[in-house]
């Protein structure tokens, strides 16, 4: 059994800065994602490993390649980062204790892959078509709460295969293996955690 997460920040991480994505774009179907240095939800101005951006994963072009080098099934989408009006009003904008002033190069990600779970898979399916996780690990402000024990989200072995990086069919729900999760924190990625969501069984 390997035991899967999904890719998450702690919003407003101290001494992070973090972004925010257009509303009308979903990374899957853009050729580029529309972002911005948002001041709402910062910790700071320091680019991280992983940059924390709700709807979207980022992280630094050097770790990307890194993740692409070990892993299979992920596609990159270049980011086009926008002024918001407080930096384009802003007299002075070095001084916004949100805004990032080195120039990193910063991509945004996905899995290709996409599997439909088991039918033992905690989950609820809305009118819309949405789908909630039920008992996985969940953030409440900087704690993670723990998966419930035999709730989450399951998928088989056969399905799965050797994709590390996956997406949950019809849904906008990725995760990634516990082998992922091992290779980021013996590379020591800064700005990320990784929340249990279920298993590969």
């Amino acid at each position: 059994q390997m035991k899967i997460y999904k890719i998450t920040n702690i919003v407003g991480n101290e001494g992070f800065a973090c972004m925010r994505q257009s509303n009308k774009q979903y990374v899957r179907e853009v050729e580029v994602l529309d972002v911005w240095w948002d001041d709402w939800c910062s910790g700071g101005k320091k680019i991280g490993d992983f940059v924390e951006c709700l709807g979207a994963n980022i992280c630094k072009v050097s770790v990307f390649e890194a993740l692409r080098k070990h892993f299979d099934g992920l596609k990159a989408v270049p980011l086009r980062i926008n002024k918001t009006q407080k930096e384009l009003k802003a007299k002075n904008p070095k001084r916004l204790r949100w805004l990032p002033q080195e120039e990193v190069p910063l991509v945004s990600f996905y899995a290709t892959e996409c599997f439909d779970c088991l039918p033992q898979s905690s989950i609820v399916k809305n009118e819309r078509g949405g789908v909630r996780l039920i008992g996985g690990a969940e953030m409440k402000g900087e704690i993670i709460i723990p998966r419930e024990e035999g709730k989450g989200i399951f998928f088989s072995k056969e399905v799965v295969g050797d994709y590390d990086f996956f997406t949950l069919k019809g849904s906008g729900h990725s995760f990634c293996t516990e082998r992922v999760k091992t290779f980021c924190e013996a590379q020591g990625y800064e700005n990320v955690v990784f929340l249990e969501k279920g298993e590969i069984i």
